[in-house]
């Protein structure tokens, strides 16, 4: 073997003793996170059967969840849930939610910001139990008008950008009149008429009907890891990233990272505190660090209706709050 060939072989030795170094450094923490990330990525499948299908099954779905968490490691997270599941049912007993419509819901803005909260028992005691419900309303879901497409005789136009089963879509006049608890947001600075049109056209390339190349979720997987869905993602959407992607377009970040919102009183922070109190049960002070990381990594990525609601950018126009 000649001089050269012996150069290149031990430099290819090298380079792989390197990286695969370099990897196994790193190892211990990745598989770590991708588990955590993988079993709250099943906490936000049963989420999005509440949010998005309004599916009672849910209730039973997320009972069982936080069983096999209790059971893996050995916490209460399921005995919490059962106390808000009977608070919430005792509460709710009687009350069909036969709201009357929201007539008076203005859609003459374009561009309007409408968030809403409340929902059927059962599916509200899974939304109070994974999402923070800072807000008076308790919102957990958004979307934004295109005054183009509004039609006032007939309601049941799709018009409202948000995020249906298929990922991005739309949704009409008609289903934010027959929501529970309702508010309307506008920006304080009026933006270009132009700009906003032209961002519009851009969203609606994702939320028109035949656009089925996508997905709802807020996590995304490649060979069972598990990732939050970045704001830039354009595969993976809910209802209030496609707000926030509409005005982030026109230069405007909605997203408020607001301290008003108690992520504590979230399940996805109990569940996260649950997963590296256990892992590293010999360091609490390791494990406060990792759990303020993994939540300072999900309140930036993630935009909630809160959020959006709390934004400094923007002011209400209009609420109507019938159910606490």
């Amino acid at each position: 073997m000649n001089l050269k060939k012996i150069f290149i072989f031990f430099s290819i030795v090298i380079f792989f003793t390197y990286f695969s170094c370099q990897f196994q450094g790193f190892s211990s923490e990745n598989q770590e996170y991708n588990e955590l990330n993988k079993e709250i990525s099943k906490l936000f499948e049963i989420y999005e059967k509440a949010v998005v299908y309004n599916d009672p099954t849910s209730l039973n779905d997320l009972e069982n969840y936080l069983n096999e968490f209790d059971s893996k490691y050995n916490s209460n997270l399921s005995s919490d849930f059962r106390k808000l599941k009977t608070e919430n049912l005792n509460r709710f007993s009687g009350n069909n939610n036969n709201y009357p419509l929201l007539t008076d819901l203005p859609f003459d803005i374009d561009g309007a910001i409408y968030l809403s909260g409340g929902s059927s028992d059962p599916v509200s005691t899974v939304i109070a139990y994974i999402a923070p419900l800072s807000t008076p309303g308790k919102y957990y879901h958004g979307g934004a008008l295109d005054l183009n497409k509004f039609d006032p005789s007939n309601l049941q136009v799709p018009c409202i950008q948000t995020a249906v089963a298929k990922g991005a879509g739309y949704e009409t006049a008609y289903d934010w009149m027959s929501k529970v608890n309702v508010t309307v947001l506008k920006l304080k600075n009026n933006v270009n008429q132009t700009s906003l049109n032209n961002a519009q056209n851009a969203m609606h390339y994702y939320c028109k009907p035949e656009n089925t190349n996508m997905q709802y979720g807020f996590f995304k997987s490649y060979v069972n890891v598990a990732q939050i869905v970045t704001k830039d993602d354009n595969y993976y959407w809910y209802c209030t990233k496609v707000v926030w992607r509409l005005y982030n377009i026109l230069g405007i970040d909605l997203d408020s990272n607001s301290s008003l919102i108690d992520w504590t009183k979230s399940g996805l922070y109990n569940a996260v505190k649950t997963y590296y109190f256990t892992v590293y049960f010999y360091d609490k002070a390791k494990a406060q660090q990792k759990l303020n990381e993994y939540i300072n990594y999900a309140k930036y990525n993630i935009v909630l209706a809160e959020e959006i609601y709390l934004s400094p950018l923007v002011q209400k126009i209009y609420e109507k709050i019938r159910k606490y």
